[in-house]
């Protein structure tokens, strides 16, 4: 049919008569199957550039993207891109063993990852497991995928940080933020935590080292929905993310919300590209580089038709980026990501990340050299990850190990820079100056260090502690019946507003105290606090995993 029409086109156009035109309609066609060993096939970087020289020449010819790529196929273009061909080499090598990955691979589970630098340089891509054996391919660290906790230090920690109203040891409550009704009417308490454990009160620097999503929903109640939505979309390019949207079914989805701006479930996602480049703005000290695969682009005369140069924005200052670098070097140091081992050789910060249910697990991590994300799911399943013999963490560490023994890197170009930071001690459960009522407290010195810039650094003595008495022969907190000679000074902290609608386990519980106490109606038991009969009937105050609380009253001298 398509002979045809090419052959009547022809006679149209007076190129043939109608005699050969009816005798070529009649001759037989022989097809020859192609012979694919003949087909090149891309590596996942080139398509890369291919895609984004596309879109640029496209915008600067003013012709259609379909028309771009035909015109970069056949115009004799010369490309000179960011690759750096030892990263891509050793990507490639290791992606295409199969060996190198968890059995699940062969089930369908997937890996991709992304090297990039601190100026936004693409230096390597991989977009799935095994050796690329085609041309066009779903490549997974190009497709957007559910950011979950990665998205944290961009949209909570360091705009906070930056703008002063945190600091690394300010105190967040570690407790239920609220409590829903599910489909059966119950109650339940949101957020859950990952493991689902809530341990009271607790600092910026332990909350992102052990990603607490209580603490992340505080925290975007300080920032906001819309100003986190405007850094996102215009600091860091997050371009898929939406307003409003309207579904088939009639539903509406945002990302003006807590869940996606918080805890990372946005409602379209962002790359692995998108992620890992944004974080080359704490390696950069506060800079973002817009990510960028190719430098320029010459015709076949040797015109230059595209010259792509850095575009560079100051998100932070220079002192959050290495406060950041310091608070996600404990992510990997003793944190979520801590069986990554390249931090013995250089400094190594990041963050970890999981969709909901478990369907996507991330690990953007950096060293000063370096930003390398990675991604394992399903592929086209909603399935969870769950436990893998070999998870993402440990291909990261394989290939980032590997990438950095490649550089080369002198003994003393190791360290992120702390340069205009002061380290110094403070009360872990009030973040402010160490007080003597602090060595009271009987879960040993509350005393941490961390970093700061001059005009951000605790302040003031520490209030939380309060100092009571406590009956060091029975173990209560003492009353009025209990003899001077077996007394001690003891230091609880001081929360009066926990209060939830059923019991809560909390870790730091047991050591808490409250105003609101009844002397003469202490209750008698050792599993609950000495202030229990005093809580309205139907709160609760939280208490501590195990019979025996710390902070529960004498009674036996009362009797």
């Amino acid at each position: 049919e398509k002979r045809n029409k090419v052959l009547y086109s022809l006679l149209e156009c007076g190129i043939i008569d109608r005699e050969f035109y009816e005798n070529s309609k009649l001759l037989p066609l022989s097809v020859v199957e192609k012979d694919r060993s003949l087909v090149h096939v891309n590596s996942w970087f080139s398509e890369s550039v291919i895609d984004e020289v596309s879109a640029a020449l496209s915008n600067k010819l003013q012709v259609s993207l379909n028309v771009a790529k035909k015109l970069l196929r056949s115009g004799g273009y010369k490309i000179y891109t960011t690759v750096s061909p030892k990263m891509q080499k050793i990507l490639e090598d290791y992606f295409k063993d199969s060996d190198n990955f968890p059995t699940a691979v062969d089930s369908g589970l997937e890996f991709s990852m992304v090297i990039s630098d601190p100026e936004g340089n693409l230096r390597a891509v991989i977009g799935g497991v095994g050796e690329k054996t085609g041309n066009r391919i779903l490549n997974y660290a190009e497709t957007n995928i559910t950011p979950g906790s990665t998205l944290k230090p961009l949209a909570l920690y360091a705009p906070l940080l930056n703008a002063k109203k945190i600091n690394w040891a300010s105190v967040f409550d570690d407790v239920p933020v609220e409590f829903k009704k599910n489909n059966s009417g119950h109650l339940y308490a949101f957020p859950k935590n990952s493991p689902d454990v809530y341990d009271g009160l607790t600092t910026v620097k332990d909350a992102l080292r052990v990603s607490k999503n209580t603490v992340a929903l505080r925290l975007y109640d300080m920032l906001g929905a819309n100003e986190i939505y405007k850094n996102l979309k215009e600091n860091y390019g997050f371009s898929s993310l939406i307003t409003s949207e309207r579904t088939n079914d009639g539903r509406i989805l945002s990302d003006l919300s807590a869940s996606p701006l918080a805890l990372g479930q946005l409602t379209h996602g962002v790359s692995l590209r998108k992620l890992t480049e944004s974080y080359n703005v704490f390696s950069n000290e506060g800079v973002l580089s817009e990510g960028r695969s190719f430098i320029a682009v010459f015709d076949a005369d040797g015109n230059l038709v595209l010259e792509n140069k850095p575009s560079e924005k100051r998100v932070i200052s220079k002192e959050c980026a290495e406060i950041m670098n310091k608070l996600l070097e404990l992510v990997v140091d003793e944190g979520t990501a801590k069986k990554i081992t390249l931090s013995e050789l250089v400094d190594t910060a990041g963050k970890t990340g999981t969709s909901g249910g478990g369907k996507d697990k991330l690990f953007i991590g950096y060293t000063p050299y370096f930003t390398a994300g990675i991604w394992c799911g399903y592929k086209g399943e909603k399935r969870s990850v769950g436990f893998l013999e070999k998870d993402h963490l440990d291909v990261w560490n394989d290939v980032a190990k590997q990438i950095y023994n490649s550089l080369e890197i002198y003994e003393g170009e190791r360290h992120f820079s702390e340069d205009g930071l002061l380290y110094l001690p403070y009360c872990k459960d009030s973040g402010m100056i160490f007080s003597e009522n602090c060595m009271l407290d009987p879960r040993e010195s509350r005393m941490d260090f961390g970093y700061f810039t001059p005009d951000n650094a605790p302040s003031g003595s520490c209030e939380r502690h309060v100092v009571l008495k406590y009956d060091n022969l029975t173990k209560g907190i003492a009353t009025e019946f209990c003899p001077e000679e077996e007394l001690i000074d003891i230091a609880l902290v001081k929360i009066e507003d926990r209060s939830f609608p059923y019991e809560i386990e909390i870790t730091d519980a047991e050591y808490v105290m409250r105003e609101d106490r009844i002397d003469d109606d202490y209750p008698i038991s050792y599993s609950v606090p000495y202030f229990y009969n005093s809580l309205p009937t139907g709160e609760y105050a939280g208490k501590s995993k195990g019979r025996k609380q710390f902070n529960s009253p004498c009674y036996i001298h009362r009797n």
